[in-house]
């Protein structure tokens, strides 16, 4: 037999004669043996019934003691997080307004200042902090006439406008943003650098070029339901033109680096569009709320 096996037998304590006087003959077996001495010596202490007994009962009085205590405590937390949740919507005074596709729309802030939100543009502020910090957010185009006072600031996902007292215009669209001053002064943060504009001074930035540009007009030409663009990417001026009257223009009869030059209304959309189409040998169509573009040269 194999002497694993002898081992494996006498730990079983089913060895028979012959295998017992076959492991005995194993150099290990004495140490064996020794070991099968001294586990001999341990033994289990005695269970006293009674003493454990009554230590269970007092470790089961303790959890019933301490359970209620963190029952309350948890109750207590619960409460605390639905009361200050409360609290937070009740004095949660962030107001919003959005003027969607198609619809401009006029408010007028807490200190009075003016904004007119041009179609599919976002105004955001906290009306408790105004009287202190007249800060508010823009995503879109907005004109500005602002109440004097302390520093006036628009943020928008591109760049930052800080006035006192003036009127401006701000235009934050994708791949463009334009700051015009109408007014007083302007400063315009943008990539971290500070620009200030004088009345009748514009900043634009279009991809990745930057103007700065001067203009006449006392206020933005949309207040007068047109739309004027000066070498923009054709593709502004599709987004606008689906902004302006809520509709959805498909075909791609141009490339985004053609450059348009001009103007369309805002009070008829077969007038806007001939007058985006025509001068680039465009031709459309119409279909309820969607408009399809084709290049006449194809």
């Amino acid at each position: 037999m194999k002497k694993k096996d002898l081992i494996s037998k006498w730990l079983d304590f089913n060895l028979d004669d012959s295998e017992l006087e076959a492991f005995n003959k194993l150099d290990a077996s004495g140490s064996y043996h020794k070991i099968s001495e001294t586990a001999k010596l341990f033994k289990s202490p005695a269970l006293d019934n009674e003493k454990s007994y009554l230590l269970l009962q007092e470790k089961l009085k303790h959890q019933r003691k301490t359970r209620p205590l963190l029952q309350s405590i948890s109750a207590i937390a619960a409460i605390l997080v639905v009361c200050l949740g409360t609290l937070y919507f009740l004095n949660s005074s962030t107001t919003s307004h959005h003027a969607q596709n198609g619809i401009t729309t006029e408010l007028r802030l807490p200190d009075s200042s003016e904004v007119i939100l041009n179609a599919e543009s976002l105004l955001t502020y906290d009306a408790n902090d105004w009287p202190e910090k007249r800060e508010l957010s823009l995503k879109g185009e907005a004109y500005f006439k602002v109440a004097g006072g302390s520093t006036f600031s628009v943020s928008t996902p591109q760049g930052t406008i800080r006035v006192i007292g003036t009127q401006f215009k701000v235009k934050d669209r994708p791949g463009f943003f334009e700051v015009v001053c109408y007014e007083g002064r302007v400063e315009v943060v943008f990539n971290n650098k500070k620009q200030l504009l004088a009345a009748g001074q514009s900043f634009k930035s279009l991809g990745s070029e930057i103007f700065a540009e001067s203009t006449r007009a006392e206020y933005p030409e949309w207040l007068d339901q047109k739309t004027i663009f000066k070498s923009v990417p054709f593709h502004q001026v599709v987004s606008e033109l689906e902004r302006q009257y809520d509709i959805e223009i498909t075909g791609t009869p141009v490339d985004n680096t053609t450059a348009f030059t001009g103007t369309f209304s805002h009070e008829n959309l077969e007038t806007a569009l001939q007058a985006i189409t025509i001068p680039l040998n465009l031709s459309y169509s119409i279909n309820g709320k969607n408009v399809v573009l084709k290049n006449n040269r194809q």
